[in-house]
């Protein structure tokens, strides 16, 4: 009866210079008494089954053995280590395994040395027989070639860096699940407090409408039938073609039915993963967040702001941390041949860029040029782990602060003929790897493709055809060209000015 909570494993690593909360389930009203070296501390008498211990701040080190009693019954768990923890949040690009990743062969040839581990959250959207047993069998792992391979690439690659500029062991928790949107990673009652969230809720209401819960699951579990034997054959129209074109796969294949009927099984459903897998892990001590998301929401970028917000907020309260650390990966360039001038991505990295500026303890690692054309999931994984490293670096542990962030709007002034945009951290001055990628308007909203004139860390962007311009902006397409770096190799990030679209 007396237990750890399944993140509590062998090889578990603990935060450092924070005071850790360590849990587990007990019979009500049992005091249990937890030892770590020479520290040893009790709980209140437990109630509902559930026990709780604050230990104090210590220092990174290890490995160390925890034990616990209620004075019947005894556990304990080895080779702990004690240094920074990080979650590792989002949808597909961060859950994209290491081994499919760039770069994979030389980092797992060594991956032994990493003084990286990571402990997989059970990834189920539903709690059944199933999901027990699995979340028992979770655990963390030591960075083995065996088991490296499928952990997060994104993941990885920062934490190994972190290791190495830190010196001590990085710990990885890994709670991602591709195609969801953020609104799957809060609560219910979370996104009953704002408009958007309660749209994703009425979304979910509508879809169930006159449905029982097994009605409804019945639904879902046809649909995964006809979508597991749907991918089979997309799997062989790429295969046999890979400049295979959309509308031709669906032709072949048949409908994509993705992300399938509402339910209490689909995964995608609001509140869903929070249900399932984050408070599967709270209150876990950790050093902070690394997010990669927002693909899903395109539907609703405008609104994304609110929702990212809510997120963090949620995380915060729920990890017993108000000031963790949240750092963003700010969605590439993407595009596909049926929708070259989309948009609905840029409204997402805007929000994300907002976020950063408005939101306490935030980082953003601009990616804007490594997305690929016709491919949401680029296998280099390595430069946004990197700009997230630099982030980290920078904003959480002030280790380093120049040519950490990405260039980014600061405000526009108009001047004859033009507008000039001035920009932080540009200090290093700007470069230019090809033209385009600038508009300018008039008041009457038109937007026209504009030159570019670099000068130290601003710009002057100019146009024959908006002789009074009235707003500028710069990478407003979901897929472009990226023309614009800083000096240390950052790519500015796309901005438009007065809120203009």
């Amino acid at each position: 009866m007396l237990k750890f909570a399944p993140i509590f494993t062998e090889h578990a690593v603990l935060q450092r210079e924070k005071p850790v909360r360590i849990f587990g389930s007990c019979k009500d009203g049992s005091t249990v008494t937890l030892r770590l070296g020479s520290i040893s501390r009790s709980s209140v008498p437990a109630a509902g089954g559930r026990w709780e211990i604050i230990l104090p701040p210590l220092p990174a080190g290890g490995p160390y053995t925890i034990s616990i009693t209620d004075g019947t019954e005894t556990a304990e768990i080895a080779d702990v280590m004690i240094g920074e923890v990080w979650l590792c949040g989002g949808q597909s690009n961060m859950e994209y395994n290491l081994k499919d990743a760039d770069g994979a062969q030389e980092a797992l040839a060594d991956c032994a040395d990493s003084n990286v581990r990571l402990y997989h959250v059970c990834k189920r959207g539903y709690m059944d027989e199933q999901f027990d047993q699995e979340e028992a069998a979770s655990c963390w792992n030591l960075p083995f070639p065996d088991s490296c391979p499928y952990w997060s690439a994104v993941g990885y690659f920062f934490a190994r860096e972190l290791a190495e500029k830190l010196g001590v062991t990085i710990g990885l928790v890994n709670c991602n699940y591709g195609g969801t949107s953020a609104s799957a990673w809060m609560s219910r009652e979370m996104l009953m407090e704002t408009a958007v969230g309660r749209l994703y809720l009425e979304d979910y209401e509508k879809g169930t409408a006159g449905l029982t819960d097994e009605e409804a699951n019945r639904a879902y579990d046809a649909y995964l039938e006809y979508h597991n034997a749907w991918n089979e054959r997309v799997g062989k129209c790429y295969a046999e073609n890979p400049q295979i074109k959309w509308a031709e796969v669906l032709e072949k294949c048949g409908e994509n039915r993705y992300p399938g009927p509402h339910a209490p099984k689909n995964p995608m459903r609001p509140h869903g993963l929070y249900d399932t897998m984050v408070s599967r892990i709270i209150p876990y001590t950790l050093g902070g967040v690394i997010y990669y998301q927002g693909e899903s929401d395109e539907h609703r970028s405008e609104s994304y702001y609110t929702l990212l917000c809510s997120l963090i907020r949620q995380w915060r309260t729920d990890f017993c941390d108000e000031e963790l650390p949240f750092l963003m990966v700010q969605l590439p360039i993407y595009g596909v041949e049926d929708a070259p001038d989309r948009t609905d991505w840029c409204p997402i990295r805007e929000a994300q860029e907002r976020v950063f500026r408005n939101v306490k303890h935030t980082g953003l690692a601009v990616n804007f040029e490594q997305g690929e054309f016709n491919e949401i999931h680029p296998k280099e994984k390595r430069i946004p782990a990197h700009r997230l490293y630099l982030q980290a670096i920078s904003q959480v542990y002030h280790l380093e602060t120049e040519n950490t962030t990405a260039p980014m709007l600061r405000f526009a002034l108009p001047e004859e003929n033009g507008i000039r945009v001035y920009l932080d951290d540009a200090e290093c001055g700007l470069e230019s790897r090809g033209e385009g990628g600038f508009e300018l308007c008039g008041t009457d909203g038109i937007w026209h493709p504009a030159k570019a004139e670099l000068n130290g860390s601003t710009i002057f962007v100019h146009s024959k055809e908006v002789p009074h311009p009235a707003a500028a902006r710069y990478g407003w397409r979901n897929y472009l060209p990226v023309t614009v770096f800083a000096k240390n190799g950052l790519p500015l990030a796309p901005f438009r000015t007065n809120g203009v679209d």
